[in-house]
């Protein structure tokens, strides 16, 4: 969502909200209500890294994109709010919805130790293929046995979730944690791995980006498929946020443009 568009939500917020002030006409038959806005409106701190189609910095400075904006802008800055996107390593971003400033954490897996530590929104709203990568003409190291892997070399991002299949084979696997997914790529390419596990979504774009798309071959079948959601500080502030992003999906998806959202960004969506 570019800013014109954002600059757009927070006027008609702001005029649907000066009629309701002067006792201005109704709202039409049927039509769904525009939320009010709330007494602890203002700044509101998101955090997350960059996840391809999902969030993502502006091109040349501009305003960040990507689905995750595209969704919290359509339900915060109606109600009052001021969304203030922020990157960060990975590890970072949790760490600062876990512990503060920040309030809420863009795509994470939900998983019952993150949920000891953040509050979670009961929607997801995208779908992930975790899989594994190799050297182009070795995809055929994958068939779906995890016993087969013992004797690879196979590396996994740190701060990632991989899925309950994956961490039951990870004390019998050999698994060298990387930083980034751009480090396991080079690693790979000079034949210090056999596999990454990774998800499919965010490795397409690193690949091609690092001209590695003649090189590398994802392999089948996905090991896993993961939800993402956002996720919500535990302070005061984290549950009246989460309530207020449930409502807006809720009613955003009722209304289908959830779906239309989702099929612009090329972003897989949950039943």
């Amino acid at each position: 969502m570019d800013l014109d568009r954002r600059l757009l939500l927070r006027h008609v917020a702001l005029a649907a909200l000066a009629l309701g002030a002067s006792g201005g006409a109704a709202a039409r038959p049927g039509a769904a209500a525009a939320p009010p806005a709330p007494s602890n409106s203002g700044p509101v701190s998101i955090a997350g890294t960059a996840f391809a189609r999902l969030f993502e910095p502006g091109v040349q400075g501009g305003p960040p994109r990507g689905l995750a904006v595209d969704l919290l802008d359509a339900i915060l800055i109606p109600a009052g709010h001021q969304p203030r996107y922020e990157f960060y390593p990975w590890l970072r971003a949790q760490s600062m919805v876990e512990h503060g400033p920040a309030q809420i954490l863009v795509g994470p897996y939900r998983t019952p130790q993150r949920e000891q530590l953040m509050r979670f929104s009961r929607q997801a709203f995208y779908e992930d293929a975790l899989v594994f990568y190799a050297r182009k003409r070795e995809q055929g190291l994958w068939w779906g046995d995890f016993q087969a892997l013992r004797t690879l070399r196979i590396a996994a991002v740190q701060g990632w979730v991989y899925g309950d299949r994956f961490e039951q084979a990870r004390g019998a696997l050999n698994i060298d944690t990387v930083r980034d997914l751009a480090t396991a790529l080079r690693m790979l390419q000079v034949g210090r791995l056999d596999l990454i596990a990774a998800n499919q979504r965010n490795s397409e774009p690193v690949i091609q980006a690092l001209g590695m798309g003649d090189q590398v071959q994802l392999c089948t079948p996905p090991f896993a498929r993961l939800r993402g959601h956002f996720a919500f500080s535990r302070d005061a502030a984290g549950a009246p946020l989460q309530a207020l992003v449930d409502a807006g999906m809720q009613r955003l998806r009722a209304s289908g443009e959830l779906q239309q959202m989702a099929a612009r960004r090329g972003v897989a969506l949950p039943d």
